[in-house]
């Protein structure tokens, strides 16, 4: 009968991911599985050989340096898993109906800008409105798609979410970014239809993309992480 790992030596190689600066739960996960692989196949060819002696084997097969290169390869790929994980999310929210309401939104903005002149106010009062609407979402909305792991695990699917500040921090810059486009290519801010036109197109496109990744995207991946480690989830 061929040898395999028990739960405890499970938990030993969980232990020497932390040690080479694994923290990420859902990407020890795939080491683990790589080096009990490693240690069953070591095992089938010499059934004596202790497991501390096999583990420290199947580590010695990358070298110290190398052995943490991998683990960052593996973060890669975890990533890049998730990636497409993203994107299925996204395409299966952004369906026909909101690609109607992408160019309805950004006609009505178009229009605004056209007919108001007053192009610098209503991109600041944007950003104003993103910032208070976003702080209001931190304080009393993201709880519910918030979660704790037992035992202090943490994953980085969740850890994705972050994307949320980079497109906050770039639609709160907007009145400056858009000031330094129109300086650089000489072009007037409140009168140009051009830039009328792009600024209706991105704020309206970037509004929804946030939306996307606050509420219906945050929704998916508790809900994935909760599928994929309910031990761990609470």
């Amino acid at each position: 009968m061929n040898r395999t790992i028990t739960p405890e030596q499970t938990d030993e190689l969980f232990k020497a991911c932390k040690n080479y600066g694994v923290f990420f739960y859902d990407v020890q996960i795939e080491i683990v599985d790589h080096l009990a692989s490693i240690i069953e196949k070591q095992w089938n060819e010499n059934p004596e050989l202790e497991f501390e002696q096999a583990k420290k084997q199947a580590i010695s097969n990358f070298g110290k340096s190398n052995f943490t290169a991998f683990a960052r390869t593996m973060e890669k790929e975890v990533n890049r898993k998730y990636n497409r994980l993203h994107w299925q999310y996204f395409i299966h929210f952004y369906k026909w109906p909101k690609l109607l309401l992408t160019l309805a939104l950004t006609l009505g903005l178009y229009t605004l800008f056209e007919i108001s002149g007053q192009t610098e106010t209503i991109v600041l009062c944007y950003s104003g409105i993103v910032i208070i609407g976003f702080l209001f979402y931190l304080i009393f909305i993201s709880r519910k798609f918030r979660f704790s792991g037992e035992h202090g695990k943490t994953f980085l699917l969740e850890s994705r979410q972050s994307i949320n500040y980079s497109i906050i921090v770039f639609l709160i810059q907007l009145p400056n970014l858009t000031r330094l486009l129109t300086d650089a290519i000489k072009l007037e801010f409140t009168e140009n239809k051009f830039i009328h036109a792009g600024l209706s197109f991105f704020m309206v496109l970037l509004s929804i993309l946030l939306y996307a990744h606050m509420f219906p995207l945050a929704r998916k991946i508790k809900e994935h992480i909760t599928e994929q480690f309910p031990e761990f989830v609470k």
